[in-house]
């Protein structure tokens, strides 16, 4: 492995985060989102099992079409398997933060806040301080905000041109990337049309790491799929 890339997923770089002591580490560099009718049939618990399987130490639950009581039944068999694996579960919220009881119910690590999304200083007051904040953005000036506001890290897209991000304008390129990571102080996760032979680019450019969905979430060979992402991390 490349020493260079081990130190900078392991570490908080000056350059790139605001400091140790105000953001918490972030020790995952490839970060899995779920949609449940990409891997239909097959269930989303089998789909997680085979990341997990994989490799994968983090995942985001982003089913945005189901209410808080419906996303918390489908959270807790993935809570369980992402406990036995130690891996990190982050709840992806709309327009209504998961309250802290909620969130203990859901045994999640952290939300995951959509760009329009209350303020990461809002979520914070309702939550332990031990769960982390991540946000989606598509701008910089939104990475800027959310890092102000005291985001854990962000996901930026999309870099590439992707049929999972419909909505959010062309894609930003790798100089959209290298200029979000140089002027935000975050680990910031590259996400959109990003494919394990693009990888090496969007680390070169100062990406954290990645975030993938349409990548992974599939019926069928979801983890081999993964370790390809996770080979061309390493």
């Amino acid at each position: 492995m490349n020493t260079g890339l081990m130190a900078r997923s392991l570490y908080v770089s000056e350059k790139q985060f605001r400091s140790v002591m105000e953001i918490k580490r972030i020790d995952f560099r490839l970060y899995a989102i779920t949609d449940r009718d990409r891997c239909a049939p097959t269930p989303l618990a089998d789909v997680v099992s085979e990341l997990l399987d994989a490799g994968v130490t983090a995942i985001q639950l982003r089913e945005k079409d189901l209410d808080d009581t419906e996303l918390l039944q489908l959270a807790q068999p993935i809570t369980e398997l992402c406990r036995n694996y130690e891996a990190k579960l982050f709840i992806n919220t709309s327009d209504k933060v998961l309250q802290r009881s909620t969130m203990s119910i859901a045994g999640a690590s952290g939300v995951h806040l959509p760009e329009s999304a209350a303020s990461v200083t809002e979520v914070k007051a309702q939550v332990d301080d031990d769960l982390y904040v991540g946000c989606s953005v598509h701008s910089l000036d939104a990475a800027q905000r959310r890092a102000a506001e005291g985001a854990d890290f962000v996901t930026y897209s999309p870099i590439y041109p992707t049929t999972s991000k419909p909505g959010y304008g062309p894609a930003v390129g790798i100089e959209g990337l290298t200029e979000v990571v140089e002027r935000v102080r975050l680990p910031v996760f590259a996400l959109g049309g990003i494919t394990p032979a693009r990888i090496a680019e969007c680390l070169s450019a100062g990406a954290f790491g990645i975030a993938v969905m349409s990548g992974v979430m599939s019926p069928e060979n979801a983890g081999q799929q993964a370790r390809r992402y996770l080979d061309a991390l390493d």
